[in-house]
């Protein structure tokens, strides 16, 4: 299930030299909020790492597959109303793998810093 343009949707793109960005807009009448957690939602993780995903293949128009998770680190909850930025450096791109490192922030802090390995398919 794809979560671009149902939980959320891409709000700006930037390319700079070593990094790409893209701010997001959460839906949060979604029905991910209703269930996780009632009265006090957050996104999930797993949530988070797939928007991450899914923005990567945005931009490289390929589809990738999660090979992967080297390091994950929850800093802060994101919540339904928040409008987070999805940083990516480090992006190395070998003969059908991809690793990445990924940052979830806002701006004053960041919530979430990961680094992912990708198998890149198509």
């Amino acid at each position: 299930m794809k979560l671009i343009n149902d939980l959320f949707e891409i709000v700006s793109t930037e390319q700079r030299d070593d990094c790409y960005q893209c701010q997001v807009k959460l839906h949060p009448e979604h029905r991910i909020y209703k269930a996780h957690f009632p009265g006090n939602p957050i996104t999930p993780g797993v949530c988070l790492m797939q928007m991450g995903e899914e923005l990567l293949e945005e931009k490289l128009g390929k589809q990738l597959q999660l090979k992967t998770v080297k390091s994950i680190r929850f800093k802060k909850i994101v919540g339904p109303n928040d409008m987070p930025t999805f940083t990516f450096t480090n992006e190395v791109l070998n003969e059908g793998s991809l690793s990445v490192e990924i940052a979830v922030a806002d701006s004053e802090e960041e919530f979430v810093k990961m680094v992912l390995q990708y198998q890149v398919e198509g």
